[in-house]
């Protein structure tokens, strides 16, 4: 039997915790087929929320909220940069934000690529 640790959790309720850090296979997250990806924070959320309108700052906060807590947001933040969404909040990331990084991930590379040469 492993030993544990256990904590007290929200309204405390008792959540046994293990300890030391997990080992084994690093897993990775793919997209389902249908074009979500398991586990994250947006499933069965409005996708409304989304794609707010310019003038709707509450939508685009409460998206912003809920990708900052998704355990996949740099999978879906990649995702989107690599099929280059036009709209909506993505990872936590707008359109246009996602652009300038993607712009930003371009430069680094190439001055990597330029200085190993």
């Amino acid at each position: 039997m492993s030993a544990h640790i256990v904590r007290r959790g929200i309204r405390g309720t008792v959540r046994p915790t293990p300890t030391g850090r997990p080992g084994g296979l690093v897993v990775e997250i793919l997209p389902a087929p249908g074009g979500g990806l398991p586990g994250a924070a947006c499933t069965g959320v409005d996708p409304d929320l989304f794609f707010p309108a310019d003038d709707d700052e509450f939508s685009e906060r409460r998206a912003r909220q809920i990708c900052a807590g998704c355990p996949v947001r740099e999978r879906c933040l990649a995702l989107a940069i690599k099929r280059g969404e036009p709209y909506g909040i993505f990872g936590g990331l707008d359109e246009t934000e996602r652009r300038a990084l993607a712009q930003r991930r371009r430069r680094a590379a190439t001055r990597k690529n330029g200085s190993a040469a």
